[in-house]
């Protein structure tokens, strides 16, 4: 199992820190050139100030030209990265950082070829700090190690589980012990010995750096161990035979150890062995309570055999199915967020699962996008990584609901980015929601619906309904451009565009109503134009909700489209030859063509007026078109009434009568 998707998330020492981010440093000499390494950005700037002074222990080397990291964690998870290299009196400086005490800086050098490193923050109000780094030749004698737990894992994954075990150590001495992995000797700091079908070995995530080998079904570790406490984790998985629910799982380690524990990491997995007991239960990254067994120690080269019960299950795929999909989106200059959460229902039943050849879902991810990681309770669902840069999801899935959420990312180009979306299955609902930062939206399959405000910012809202496993939902993002004219051009062009494009959109419409009616063509043109104003205010509403519209602007141009539908509607009457004054609401008179304010009353005068609510300006005893006949979404023709379009879903405003 990839270590992609299985995140421990518990503490490690410092060393073992400065080893993962010293890897870390080392990553982009690897990526490939390009407009996105995966590096880190630097760290926050600020007025900070720190210095790095190495200090040479038991050692006549020298402290110059080291290399030196430094890694910066945020509050909020957000990483930074700078490296440096210490001069000729063993100091190195980072300058022009953030101070924040709530960010903690991670420091390391790089000394005979082994990490050292300190964790430090700056105080309230301190723009300068020093911090001291201790460095030494390693040794390779092994003394005053001892092991003071081993601690397994058990995850269940289909066919297969998945053992996580963490061996923690002690080391008394005030030097790093670290032996060469090829000594003829044969030494190691400590050896397990693995099940014979121990297979997908891979370190775990505080052990990444460390000389960790396995070979000839041994798990064999040659530090570096730093004084202190430290952790040694890895990871590898055992077959299932099929219909099997039990599972032998030896366990058995060359040093003494002081204490055995086993964690059921799936619910209803049962653990026994001997002079095991139940322990208490423990706590999992997403909160879980789990259970756990454990024993005292054991000697020096003393096997203990445990037994694994797997609890009940059914291979019944049709069992899963997923209501609804909400799919996040955030475009910047240089790439596309995506955070995926599907809303898995498994029906009453013992827990499902698949196999890797009949895996319960495969996710996919759009061409080009890369993969950023998983939740922890989707991890839980057992995930097997494919070459298409998606995964299968195995199980078990229990009965009931079920939160399943992944996030990937899509380079973009200066003019917007397309993404072609699939899923794992048919989903009911499914709902797109867009950080609208100036953006063009183009779909053939999503339908608009209603922008919302979700916090600080605006979203942009596209739906559709039974969506298959085999389709691809296309989505165009498009930044929108400034065009660099005067802002009283721009309000006339723009006005003009949406009055176009409204007049465009609906002029087929009641084109066809006019052949039917066959009344008076002159009349017929007025109604359309109103019509068409009626939809570019719903549109320009729409814009100024989501942010692209100034407030200057949006009543400029909304007075304009006021006076275009009064206008059109005193011809309208005129041409009708009725006397039937204006409603109550612009309270004009019919013969006081000079009270323009009284005209523009009750037009746009709020955020809830719609086209449709429009024709009631004027008198119940005058027939008018209304929009009622066309959905303003998609154009479609419609019922009057309808609450939702039969062509897009969108929600409609049903006909009174």
């Amino acid at each position: 199992m990839s270590a992609l998707f299985r995140t421990l998330g518990r503490p490690a020492s410092v060393a073992v820190l400065i080893i993962a981010f010293f890897v870390l440093a080392a990553a982009p000499a690897l990526a490939q050139s390009g407009p996105d390494t995966g590096q880190p950005p630097p760290p926050p700037p600020g007025p900070g100030e720190l210095t790095v002074q190495i200090v040479l222990g038991d050692t006549d080397g020298s402290a110059s030209g080291l290399p030196v990291a430094l890694y910066a964690l945020g509050p909020d998870g957000t990483p930074g990265l700078a490296n440096g290299e210490t001069d000729a009196s063993g100091r190195a400086v980072f300058a022009g950082i953030s101070n924040d005490p709530a960010i903690i800086y991670l420091v390391g050098a790089r000394y005979a070829e082994i990490p050292f490193g300190e964790r430090i923050t700056f105080a309230e109000g301190a723009t300068d700090v020093l911090i001291e780094i201790n460095v030494a030749t390693p040794t390779a004698e092994i003394q005053g190690v001892t092991v003071e737990e081993v601690r397994s894992r058990i995850d269940w994954m289909g066919d297969r589980i998945i053992v996580t075990e963490i061996i923690r150590l002690n080391s008394s001495g005030d030097r790093v012990i670290q032996l060469p992995s090829d000594n003829t000797a044969g030494l190691s700091i400590i050896e397990r010995s693995l099940p014979l079908a121990a297979k997908d070995f891979n370190p775990g995530p505080t052990s990444i750096g460390d000389e960790l080998a396995f070979d000839d079904g041994r798990v064999r570790f040659f530090g570096p161990l730093y004084p202190g406490e430290q952790r040694v984790e890895y990871q590898f998985s055992l077959p299932i035979e099929r219909g099997a629910r039990t599972l032998d799982f030896p366990v058995e380690l060359r040093e003494a150890t002081e204490r055995v524990v086993f964690v059921a990491g799936t619910s209803g997995i049962e653990i026994s062995g001997d002079a095991l007991t139940p322990s208490r239960d423990l706590s999992s990254e997403t909160g879980q309570l789990l259970a756990s067994w454990a024993r005292g120690a054991l000697r020096a080269g003393q096997p203990l055999n445990v037994l694994l019960t797997l609890p009940e299950s059914r291979l019944d795929g049709t069992a899963l199915t997923i209501p609804r999909a909400d799919v996040w989106l955030d475009l910047d200059d240089t790439r596309v967020n995506a955070n995926v959460d599907l809303s898995l229902n498994v029906a009453p039943g013992a827990p499902i699962t698949g196999t890797p050849e009949a895996p319960l879902m495969h996710v996919v991810i759009p061409d080009g996008a890369e993969l950023q990681g998983v939740s922890p309770e989707s991890e839980a669902m057992g995930l097997v990584p494919t070459p298409d840069g998606g995964f299968d999801v195995i199980g078990p899935i229990g009965a009931g609901e079920h939160s399943f959420s992944y996030t990937y990312r899509l380079a973009s180009r200066p003019d917007g980015a397309e993404l072609g979306m699939r899923f794992p299955r048919e989903i009911q609902t499914l709902n797109v929601l867009i950080a609208d930062t100036g953006l063009a939206l183009d779909s053939s399959r999503l339908h608009r619906r209603r922008p919302f405000r979700n916090g600080t910012r605006n979203y942009l809202h596209r739906e559709a309904y039974n969506v298959t496993n085999t389709e691809v939902v296309d989505l165009r993002l498009e930044p929108l451009r400034a065009t660099g004219l005067p802002r009283n051009a721009s309000i006339s062009i723009i006005g003009g565009a949406s009055l176009a494009g409204a007049f465009f959109i609906i002029s087929p419409l009641l084109g066809a109503r006019r052949r039917e009616e066959a009344g008076d063509p002159e009349l017929d043109r007025l109604r359309e134009e109103r019509e068409a104003v009626y939809v570019a205010i719903a549109d320009l509403e729409h814009d100024f909700e989501t942010g692209k519209l100034e407030s200057a602007d949006y009543e400029a141009m909304l007075s304009q489209f006021k006076d275009q539908a009064i206008a059109l509607m005193r011809s309208e009457r005129e041409r009708t030859d009725k006397a039937a004054p204006i409603t109550a609401a612009i309270s004009a008179s019919p013969n006081d063509s000079s009270n323009e304010k009284n005209d523009h009353a009750g037009i746009g005068d709020t955020a809830e007026s719609k086209p449709a609510s429009l024709s009631a300006l004027i008198d119940t005893n005058y027939t008018a078109p209304t929009t009622s006949t066309f959905c303003p979404s998609c154009g479609g023709r419609i019922d009057p009434k309808w609450r939702f379009c039969s062509h897009c879903g969108g929600e409609l405003q049903p006909s009174e009568a």
